[in-house]
């Protein structure tokens, strides 16, 4: 099924890890820490940031926050996205890939 959608080509090992992410925040009650992911999920905090800012950005809402010196990222999915699946991701690349001008 993810076949259909390749048109821009991901590794397997960043499908699998947005696969990862998006299981997360669905269980998540409410919002979650971009380190708490990271943390949870071994990965690196880079790494979680960029997949959600490439991949998911349609997807999730994300709250900045800076008091006394700390900054942080919360991360929950936008209501009404709670059914997001890997395949919808897939497309939603698929469709921006399309939409970049051509060199």
């Amino acid at each position: 099924m993810l076949q259909v959608y390749r048109m821009y080509k991901l590794r397997a090992e960043t499908i699998r890890k947005i696969n990862q992410i998006l299981a997360l925040l669905k269980q998540a009650e409410g919002e979650i820490h971009l380190r708490g992911i990271a943390k949870t999920l071994n990965m690196y905090p880079q790494t979680v940031s960029r997949i959600i800012d490439n991949y998911l950005s349609i997807f999730v809402d994300i709250r900045s926050i800076e008091e006394f010196g700390f900054r942080a990222k919360l991360i929950r999915i936008k209501p009404g996205k709670e059914g997001v699946s890997i395949g919808d991701v897939m497309k939603y690349i698929a469709v921006k890939e399309r939409m970049k001008p051509s060199r």
